[in-house]
């Protein structure tokens, strides 16, 4: 039986007050706890809900007081979560009707796993999993490789995953610029699209980033710019923003600044897979904020790319 309003709770806390879980036969739960929770702080039963005698319910407190008032149910500190998730389920499951604390929304946020990742569903569709990281949310798109983002509850990073997913299923029939374009979205970001018809070898096209606020400068223009494309990983000449995502294909980013004379000097960032591309445009939010560190970075990438080359075909000679 799924408890959804109780795994919301447990992922987002409950400030300083109590929270209540109507129960279908009527009775109530209240839970006060932190944010990511795996043991609720504490766990109030009204009266005439009994817990079980098990361990996960032994410590109790005889005298209580709730919400400033003097209460005749009992008090457990420290419950598991998923003792309480049991204790709803023998009461028929979560009541229809609750408090508009938690308002209905479009997802589901499922009990935290071993490693503490929350995954998130719509219906039977997994979206991804969020995690807490210090005083702020992540979240991992489903397929995805990276974790990224820092919302400041489990709610706004559920929602977060969820518009993903609604972007990412609105274009799947369309071309692959529209998935790079709303991924950046997200982050304010426009990207400018350029292309080239290259004779006997077809037409290329990608979308361009700067690095300032002018967003329309091509890559010509001065100041540091990031190109991105899709290829199929079976052809890694193709350069195209025109076509639909295949399981096949992979994204690839360019990080380039002006060399001498005014010549762009073009070196290969990080790569993405393409169900990846929340993360891809994580990468490139955060080349945004320091073009300068992650162009470093994809430097000497090329040199240890460049070097191993060389020592394996050293070898075999």
């Amino acid at each position: 039986m799924f408890t959804e309003r109780l795994n919301r709770i447990a992922a987002a806390g409950t400030s300083r007050g109590y929270t209540r879980v109507r129960l279908a036969d009527g009775l109530m739960v209240y839970i006060k706890t932190k944010p990511h929770s795996t043991d609720l702080e504490e766990v109030y039963l009204s009266p005439g809900l009994a817990a079980p005698d098990t361990d996960a319910w032994e410590a109790e407190l005889d005298e209580l007081v709730l919400t400033g008032q003097t209460a005749s149910g009992t008090l457990y500190l420290e419950v598991p979560t998923d003792a309480v998730g049991e204790l709803i389920e023998r009461h028929g499951g979560e009541h229809e009707e609750q408090d508009a604390d938690f308002p209905p929304v479009g997802y589901q946020i499922h009990p935290a796993d071993e490693a503490g990742y929350y995954p998130v569903h719509r219906d039977t569709q997994r979206l991804g999993r969020i995690a807490r990281r210090g005083r702020t949310w992540q979240v991992l798109t489903l397929g995805g490789t990276q974790w990224f983002g820092a919302f400041t509850s489990s709610e706004q990073a559920a929602d977060h995953l969820l518009k993903l997913a609604e972007a990412v299923n609105k274009h799947t029939a369309r071309q692959a610029e529209w998935h790079v374009r709303d991924a950046l979205a997200a982050y304010g970001l426009t990207p400018y699209r350029e292309s080239q018809a290259l004779i006997g070898e077809g037409p290329t096209s990608w979308l361009v980033i700067g690095s300032d606020t002018d967003e329309s400068r091509c890559i010509t223009g001065g100041g540091p710019y990031l190109v991105v494309y899709l290829h199929n990983m079976a052809d890694e000449d193709e350069v195209t923003i025109d076509r639909p995502v295949t399981d096949a294909d992979e994204w690839v980013t360019l990080i380039g600044a002006d060399g001498p004379e005014s010549t762009p000097v073009q070196v290969e960032g990080r790569t993405f897979p393409a169900a990846d591309t929340a993360a891809l445009a994580a990468y490139i939010a955060a080349w945004r904020v320091a073009p300068g560190e992650i162009r470093w970075a994809a430097l000497d990438a090329d040199h240890d790319r460049r070097l191993a080359a060389l020592n394996a075909a050293a070898s075999r000679i």
